[in-house]
């Protein structure tokens, strides 16, 4: 998290930018010693930035400046003090945006104008129309910055000394905000997902990718219509074509390095078998969280805590997954067990070719049988699904905190009807030696994997394995007892239109969140590099 401080010259940003970041005990980085330093180490002597302008011109200064901007974003918890010049440009924008909370600085033209005859007027200003030139310049800032800005805060000179004051208590409070952010995934790569599964409309945001990538709406589609409901005799009969929009952040078919905001319309909702329920506590579900949470719940087919919230995810996934192609990782999951029917082998060919999504061509009819006797049962039955990272570098993931199978495993456990996940032997490893358990090496490769490809929280470059335990669909049409909202027992059969086992469509679900996890991490690995410089 970086705080921007900017705006026009004469505003006072140092000044405010250096008590920002005494008064937080965090670094300051001001561009311009950056961009004096940068000089420096390319000419051999030293001069000012106004020395620099004036000799060399405003095209170079410019160009040093634009090198200083990436230097100065590579830092993290700190205050970054750059002139309104550099935020005509919109590389310089994009790179200081990121990870950052953007404090623009405003103020009456006039008294930044006094101010300038005092510090100095820049070079590249000079002549008779001098200020007029300043007042379009200041006005272009304006127009470029504004939109993108946290805190817009205007300077005068009754508030100047107090500034900082002010500012900080906006900061804390934006930081706050985004401290708090239940819909908000990933730390360079963020996806926010919204809607319910009877609203108007589902989707995510995704913020953090870079400008220039190609992309189209088939991209996407192409993973929705492998979680779309209705594909099946044991998935739900829900008709939905989860069409995509893509409605912001793509430009001639390249993104803009702006939200890309993706939109499915619901164009099946049937409310009508929710109406007798609404009121009662659906066991299994989370009616009655939600409830003792906010007061207040969408009852039909659960809202937010529906199944159909994952559109967002795989919307927002299937981005991941083709940069990640492109890099030559691939993910693959698959049903390794269905009730109590376990897959034997993995055929990666054969997971598409079969509605529940087996990798064992064996056991497939098996599972799907086995799920057609728990729907004729009026009840429904879980799973295990399978996982394998392929083609993943070593050196993905941060050793504490961020461990590599942390996230993910954070990742996969917000899918609502998830309930386990190992990695590697997981935890079979309790009940194994260190000698047994341990992956030895010889002649530069590992010789096991029961670490499951991550060890320290860090990829080591072998495949990273999971399993993750699905939970039997909580919606069936067995009675069952619960309690209505006024704590009165009553006995309840779920209506409507139910998966009766989630596992064959949760598998693009945990693939994009995989996908999420492991595409931010390399995101955030390029920011870190190595100490070679190397990613």
């Amino acid at each position: 998290m970086k705080i921007i401080v900017t705006g026009p010259k004469g505003v006072g940003k140092s000044t405010i930018g250096k008590r920002i970041a005494e008064t937080l005990h965090i670094p300051l980085f001001e561009t311009d010693e950056i961009i004096e330093s940068l000089f420096e180490e390319t000419h051999g002597n030293k001069k000012s930035c106004r020395q620099i302008a004036k000799e060399f011109g405003e095209s170079f200064f410019r160009e040093l400046e634009k090198e200083a901007i990436k230097q100065a974003a590579l830092h993290d918890w700190c205050v970054i003090a750059t002139g309104g010049g550099a935020m005509l440009f919109s590389e310089n924008r994009i790179q200081l945006r990121k990870e950052s909370i953007v404090t623009l600085l405003k103020a009456e033209v006039d008294f930044l104008w006094q101010r300038m005859q005092i510090t100095g007027i820049p070079p590249f200003l000079q002549g008779a129309d001098a200020f007029d030139q300043y007042c379009q310049r200041v006005e272009k800032l304006y127009e470029a910055t504004e939109h993108m800005s946290d805190i817009i805060y205007t300077i005068s000179k009754e508030n100047e000394e107090s500034a900082h004051e002010d500012l900080i208590q906006q900061i804390s409070f934006i930081l706050s905000q985004w401290m708090y952010a239940p819909n908000t995934f990933g730390q360079v790569l963020k996806v926010t997902t919204f809607g319910e599964s009877h609203g108007k409309a589902l989707g995510a945001v995704v913020d953090g990718l870079k400008p220039g990538i190609p992309l189209s709406a088939e991209d996407i589609q192409k993973q929705l219509d492998r979680r779309r409901p209705g594909q099946s005799t044991v998935s739900t009969q829900r008709k939905e074509a989860d069409s995509v929009e893509i409605v912001s952040g793509l430009f001639e078919g390249k993104t803009t390095g702006t939200p890309l905001c993706m939109i499915v319309y619901n164009k099946d909702p049937d409310s009508k078998a929710y109406e007798s329920i609404k009121d009662i506590f659906r066991p299994g579900h989370a009616d009655f969280t939600f409830w003792h949470k906010y007061g207040i719940r969408d009852y039909r087919g659960g809202g937010r805590s529906s199944g159909r919230e994952t559109v967002g995810r795989v919307a927002a996934g299937a981005i991941a997954l083709k940069m990640l192609k492109e890099k030559g990782v691939a993910i693959v999951a698959y049903a390794e067990e269905i009730g109590d029917i376990k897959g034997e082998r993995v055929d990666i060919n054969f997971i598409e070719k079969n509605p529940v999504r087996a990798a064992d061509p064996d056991k497939a009819h098996a599972m799907e049988e086995a799920i057609k006797k728990a729907q004729a049962d009026h009840d429904s039955v879980g799973g295990i699904v399978g996982c394998i990272v392929k083609g993943i570098p070593a050196g993905l993931g941060d050793p504490v905190f961020y461990k590599l199978d942390a996230r993910l495993a954070m990742a996969v456990m917000s899918i609502g009807a998830v309930k386990g996940v190992e990695f590697g032997s997981g935890f079979a490893a309790a009940r194994m030696r260190g000698s047994g358990n341990n992956d030895q090496m010889s002649n530069g490769k590992f010789l096991t994997n029961n670490a499951g490809g991550i060890l320290g929280g860090i990829s080591t470059g072998q495949d990273v394995v999971m399993r993750i335990a699905v939970k039997p669909t909580p919606s069936i049409a067995k009675i069952q007892k619960t309690m209505d909202i006024h704590g009165d027992s009553i006995d309840v059969s779920i209506k409507g239109r139910h998966d009766p086992c989630i596992v064959p469509r949760i598998i693009p679900v945990v693939e994009a969140m995989v996908a999420l996890v492991v595409y931010d991490a390399w995101l955030l690995q390029e920011r870190i590099g190595r100490y070679d410089g190397t990613v």
